[in-house]
């Protein structure tokens, strides 16, 4: 079997609250909000959709996301240009946003920035060099 796909259409993350959610991509990180139907919103990022859905009756209150579970461990988005990575941490840290600031990668040498959304989702800005991508 073949898998034949032409690219990402979106991704789907479940979140612990729609409105902070919207909120934290829309207002904090300035995407921008495609859709909003009563079970979730879309909003693109860097040209990629991302759809949230709230977090329905089945799932526990107590439930959080974990990336050393089986599953999503983290979203990396590419640049071109390492030199913006510390003006979004001073964005990141001036809209107190968790992040971990900028980073180098120690076997590819390349900067990156990751921070988390408010349920914990790690999110990556990477600056890819000319060599192939991780």
């Amino acid at each position: 079997m073949k898998l034949n796909a032409n690219g990402l259409s979106h991704l789907g993350l479940r979140v612990t609250n729609l409105a902070r959610a919207k909120h934290f991509y829309v207002d904090t990180l300035g995407c921008q909000l495609m859709r909003e139907t009563d079970g979730g919103v879309l909003v693109n990022v860097s040209g990629m959709l991302v759809a949230l859905y709230e977090t329905d009756s089945d799932s526990s209150s107590y439930d959080r996301f974990n990336p050393f579970r089986v599953g999503l461990d983290h979203l990396a988005l590419a640049v071109e240009n390492p030199s913006i990575l510390e003006d979004l941490k001073r964005d990141l840290d001036t809209a107190g946003v968790r992040n971990n600031g900028v980073e180098e990668d120690p076997e590819t040498h390349d900067k990156y920035i990751s921070f988390y959304d408010p349920d914990g989702i790690a999110w990556e800005l990477y600056s890819i060099s000319t060599r192939s991508e991780v």
